[in-house]
């Protein structure tokens, strides 16, 4: 598991953010850390929603409560995405029956 773990230090220098950002940003649950031995790390599987919260910060100037609102929409958007294409998957099993 500490294999798929990488520093928030690293994460902050790489992409020339402050860890209280991060911090916030776990805050609202939008990111997820692990502690090992005092120091932090994000999950590999957590670095493409927090680039994208950077993103949406410098890119396009949007605050944490912004960016909080925009990961919901997106969820929803996402969630509503796969149910019309389960919706379209048993439309096209029943016009396959008859």
């Amino acid at each position: 598991m500490e294999n798929n773990l990488i520093s928030i230090e690293d994460i902050c220098s790489f992409h020339h953010v402050e860890i209280n950002f991060i911090r916030s940003l776990e805050e609202f649950g939008l990111v997820q850390t692990t502690i090992i031995k005092k120091a932090v790390f994000l999950n590999t599987e957590e670095l493409d929603k927090l680039e994208r919260c950077i993103r949406l910060s410098k890119d396009l100037e949007i605050n944490l409560e912004g960016i909080h609102a925009v990961a919901q929409l997106l969820s929803q958007l996402n969630k509503m995405q796969n149910e019309v294409i389960q919706l379209k998957n048993e439309l096209n099993y029943y016009h396959q029956i008859h």
